[in-house]
């Protein structure tokens, strides 16, 4: 159960946008009422912050790609001052990065904070995004995915022959969707079949970096929707929500929707349709659609 930014900027205005969004991230980590009702007391996403980053600025041909992964429990922490210390941690990247993208041109962000399951491992290796590489007939790929939400473990970790208690349920489904593109699906199709093992919210940002040879040539897809069967609170804890803007355009979760209108951020959010997105200049283009049946 986390909170999730992921957008695609392609001017200095959609940047900062990018910037102030993952703040809001970081404040939303810290007390969220959705969590709340499902929980039924624990506000916070204090397990850990991670973000993956495209950047580059004014007649820069090469992107730079920057990784950060952090869960201070690995310090051997208790678990409360790790909680403190991972929302403490989350807000300083935040601000961080609100600092880098405002001298950006163009930029992909994503940018999340974790609450794990109960059953589910901890540490910064555990912390999204998770990275794996693809070697895809188009080219190598690196894979940078967060997800907000739960699939069913067995049927993922029984295909790849893993053992599901090492690994939590998303870095498997980060190793399953490498194999589906290395045996030639795409990544809205491998992101759309991946749909069926949804088991409460399949909110998934995807950041698929291409090596081209004169560098990596990045693209961001949204997994959007959850599982049949939510009650009222999960369903308003996973909505997806598609923000818009002149310069940008993404994904946000719904704590981060409200921080946003009360805080007059100009951008336009609403909730987005269950099926796989592309997130270009033209905005979140639909790309596949979630089998039936």
């Amino acid at each position: 159960m986390c909170r999730l930014v992921a957008g695609y900027a392609w001017g200095p205005r959609g940047a900062r946008l990018l910037g102030e969004l993952a703040v809001l991230a970081a404040e939303a980590a810290r007390g969220d009422p959705y969590l709340r009702a499902v929980t039924g007391g624990e506000d916070r996403h204090c397990h850990g912050y991670g973000l993956v980053l495209a950047i580059r600025g004014r007649g820069e041909a090469a992107w730079r790609l920057i990784h950060e992964r952090y869960d201070a429990l690995d310090g051997g922490l208790g678990e409360e001052e790790a909680c403190r210390s991972n929302l403490e941690a989350a807000r300083g990247a935040a601000e961080r990065l609100r600092g880098v993208l405002a001298n950006a041109e163009e930029a992909f962000l994503v940018f999340h904070v974790r609450r794990a399951g109960r059953s589910e491992p901890r540490g910064s290796l555990n912390a999204h995004p998770y990275v794996a590489a693809a070697a895809a007939p188009g080219g190598q790929l690196l894979l940078y995915l967060a997800h907000n939400g739960g699939v069913r473990k067995e049927p993922l970790a029984r295909e790849l022959g893993l053992e599901p208690g090492a690994y939590t349920d998303s870095n498997l489904l980060l190793l399953w969707l490498a194999r589906r593109l290395a045996q030639g699906a795409d990544a809205a199709q491998a992101l759309a079949e991946g749909y069926r093992l949804a088991k409460s919210g399949y909110d998934v940002a995807l950041l698929a970096a291409r090596d081209t040879g004169r560098g990596a040539e990045p693209g961001l897809y949204i997994a959007a929707g959850y599982a049949p069967g939510l009650d009222e609170a999960r369903r308003a804890y996973y909505e997806p929500i598609g923000f818009a803007a002149e310069e940008a355009a993404g994904y946000t979760s719904s704590t981060i929707r409200d921080l946003a209108r009360e805080k007059g951020i100009d951008a336009t959010m609403e909730a987005l349709e269950h099926r796989v997105y592309r997130v270009t200049r033209r905005g979140l283009e639909p790309a596949a659609e979630y089998p039936t049946g």
